[in-house]
């Protein structure tokens, strides 16, 4: 597994996402075979301790989708919990503040760990911006997070909506960074996604690592399985 950090000096600037290079995603097919290659091996070692980890599904997906991050996580002592709001329909501003009035309402003040594919990494991060006391650590695979513009679900929001949340993420990385710790997990084979945009310069307390999976293979990706065991080590057991 690679475990070197990526090195976000210089990197280039993220482009618009075409609708046709969502054609190359069916080579996510092979990750199934990768993941069985490399299944006993991920889960033979029990390192957590029942520590409460929630997951945040992608744009237009079902909470089902992060079952095999679930079952995974549950293998090797973890506490995983589905986000409870259903398919991610995209509006990240109301599912933060759905998501902090549930931690607010608990009657507990434990810590806890937010894992986001895609869109969901991006309302994990806002969720940790907002409530950092909550928040142990965040771990994002192909999160967008600069907003939709680089995207292929672009015109889903239309230009008007996308300036506004492009400008809005810019003023809150300005005004009130994530002190969180996070790992940010990329691809340049990302065909939803354009890579560039999901590196964070703005944060002090992120990591980045490259996989080599395209978008829609992420959630099954053995290495982006590893790099999460290796963040909750880090962040939870040090």
């Amino acid at each position: 597994m690679n475990t070197i950090e990526y090195n976000t000096k210089n990197s280039p600037k993220p482009n618009r996402m075409k609708r046709v290079g969502l054609m190359k995603e069916w080579k996510s097919i092979f990750q199934v075979g990768r993941m069985c290659l490399n299944y006993t091996s991920l889960v033979k070692t029990k390192q957590g301790a029942g520590q409460r980890i929630i997951l945040f599904p992608g744009f237009m997906s079902s909470e089902s989708s992060m079952l095999p991050i679930k079952h995974y996580l549950r293998r090797i002592g973890y506490q995983p919990e589905y986000w409870g709001l259903g398919i991610n329909t995209g509006d990240v501003e109301k599912y933060r503040d759905l998501v902090l009035s549930k931690l607010k309402q608990e009657a507990t003040k434990e810590q806890l760990t937010l894992v986001g594919w895609s869109l969901g990494g991006v309302i994990a991060r806002e969720v940790a911006r907002a409530m950092p006391q909550r928040v142990n650590s965040v771990f994002t695979f192909g999160s967008p997070i600069k907003g939709p513009e680089y995207t292929v679900g672009y015109e889903v929001y239309g230009e008007k909506e996308t300036n506004r949340i492009a400008a809005l993420l810019e003023e809150l990385d300005k005004t009130t960074p994530i002190i969180t710790p996070m790992t940010i997990v990329f691809s340049k084979k990302d065909n939803v996604v354009s890579w560039p945009s999901c590196l964070d310069i703005s944060s002090q307390n992120a990591k980045h690592y490259e996989v080599s999976s395209t978008h829609l293979s992420m959630v099954i990706d053995p290495q982006i399985w590893e790099l999460l065991a290796l963040h909750l080590k880090e962040n939870l057991m040090s």
